[in-house]
């Protein structure tokens, strides 16, 4: 079992398919040419003396060399560690040791990396990764395919560390099996003159997984843009025939906001959204002015991803996540206490299945607090309704001590997203001698609106109880964001 093999396994009529577009470099590969690419990056990777089981990092902006990479370092057995590349040089620092890679391929230059790479560590840069996908002398005599086990660590990828150091997740290669088998069951199938566009980062879960592995395996395109940049993708949908669109919601909310943008996001088959919930405004919006449903799915990075998905509907209230296949991964939810709870009753989501990591990299105590017979604790709350929709309401870790009494940032971030003069709001905890904790929230405004202070906290004072209305309220131009889009509310703790 290999992540190539969804790549190796094309069907012959679909080898002059192009396979992967880079719009920033113009490189376009079909099925044919990329299999030859990634066996030549292989074979070169292998020549450096590499060993099944051995730890590459990547560090690569979204291309197709970031693509061959991965797929090359599978190929021959190694582990991928796919590392966002916003990271600056001395962030590398850590995840080098923690993984005790054998190799680094950047970005970066060399004189850029001084001092901040272990020693020993081999520095493939840009150039080298360049003549590996050319140097094609020897290649025919490297084998099939490296085939792991099912439950060995193929890849790793780092949580966010928005509570704590980031922290290394194994996945094997049943989880990429598992993951493709309940997107194409619960979310899409493609087929081959379809175009998807990648402009979330492939070294996340959400572009090396949710959308390659489906992608490939139907002989469709996966259409690679470096960042996101709303003219850039209007253009790209229309250049490239773009059929299918992935991102996060301030994306969707960017591109809703020209009305020039529609008439290219009409033609889509489909666009998803995950990574963070999605405002209802922002639903019933691209359903009232592009003409069909914003699709949504859950999941994490040990869960391979997407477990839970809602198409072709709106949601019924923000978190409404959908449903799941639960002949291929099962969703409780449960208490203080790890008791199953039934419908209606909020606790803990808990997962369950072939998609779920073998744990934490060098964290056994992390690992087993957050795998409890083999069930995936997601720290994410939430409930299911009668007809098996899954709620999601907030974060456990997110949540606000006032007093005693549990706050959840969710509800009263829904409630400020709900003003029409509110854009996006993040709600916080901070200290307070009184009470323990108080309620912070933090408010971009729609273009043209007034800050008042006074008039949010009355509109939400209409909604809320007390105790949950926000002591301060700091109106802010721009919220700082991850590379993912999602508000990072670890830099508004920190002072941002």
């Amino acid at each position: 079992m290999n992540y190539c093999d969804y790549l190796f396994n094309t069907p012959d009529e679909w080898l002059d398919n192009t396979a992967l577009v880079d719009v920033d470099s113009g490189k376009r590969l079909t099925y044919h040419q990329l299999q030859k690419i990634v066996t030549t990056f292989a074979h070169n990777l292998r020549r450096q003396g590499f060993q099944p089981g051995d730890i590459i990092t990547t560090h690569l902006y979204n291309s197709a060399e970031a693509v061959i990479a991965h797929l090359g370092i599978q190929y021959i057995g190694c582990v991928t560690c796919l590392l966002d590349p916003l990271t600056t040089a001395a962030g590398l620092t850590y995840y080098l040791e923690d993984t005790a890679a054998k190799c680094l391929l950047t970005h970066l230059g060399k004189d850029q990396l001084q001092g901040h790479v272990p020693e020993g560590v081999h520095i493939f840069g840009l150039q080298k990764i360049e003549s590996f996908c050319n140097e094609n002398t020897g290649v025919e005599e490297l084998s099939n395919p490296y085939p792991f086990n099912s439950d060995d660590a193929a890849a790793i990828f780092y949580t966010s560390g928005t509570t704590s150091k980031p922290k290394g997740v194994m996945l094997p290669p049943r989880t990429f099996n598992s993951h493709f088998k309940i997107f194409i069951e619960g979310c899409y199938t493609y087929q081959p003159e379809d175009n998807l566009l990648c402009f979330v980062p492939f070294s996340h879960g959400y572009g090396s997984k949710s959308i390659f592995i489906p992608c490939i395996h139907f002989g469709a395109t996966m259409v690679m843009m470096r960042s996101f940049h709303p003219l850039r993708v209007v253009q790209i949908i229309e250049t490239e025939n773009i059929s299918h669109v992935f991102g996060v919601p301030s994306h969707f909310q960017q591109l809703l906001r020209r009305q020039e943008f529609y008439p290219a996001l009409k033609s889509l088959k489909a666009a998803f959204s995950a990574a963070a919930l999605l405002k209802l405004e922002t639903a019933r919006e691209w359903q009232e002015k592009i003409g069909f449903y914003l699709d949504e799915g859950y999941g994490l990075i040990e869960t391979c991803t997407g477990v839970a998905f809602r198409r072709a509907a709106m949601p019924i209230k923000l978190g409404h996540i959908g449903t799941y296949p639960n002949e291929l991964v099962d969703i409780e939810i449960v208490d203080d206490d790890f008791n199953f709870l039934p419908t209606g009753k909020r606790g803990e989501i808990v997962i369950h299945g072939d998609s779920v990591m073998l744990g934490y990299l060098n964290k056994e105590e992390e690992t087993a607090q957050a795998i409890k017979d083999g069930w995936f604790r997601t720290g994410d709350m939430g409930f299911k309704t009668d007809d098996g929709q899954l709620i999601m309401t907030g974060r456990i870790k997110d949540v606000i001590n006032v007093a005693g009494i549990k706050v959840a940032p969710f509800e009263i971030e829904a409630e400020l997203n709900e003003h029409p003069d509110v854009n996006e709001s993040a709600v916080l905890g901070v200290d307070d001698d009184m009470y323990g904790e108080v309620v912070k929230a933090y408010v971009k405004l729609c273009p043209g609106a007034e800050e008042d202070e006074r008039k949010l906290v009355i509109h939400l004072q209409k909604k809320l109880m007390n105790f949950q209305v926000p002591k301060s309220i700091v109106f802010i131009n721009q919220f700082p964001r991850n590379n993912m889009g999602k508000i990072d509310k670890k830099a508004l703790r920190d002072g941002y």
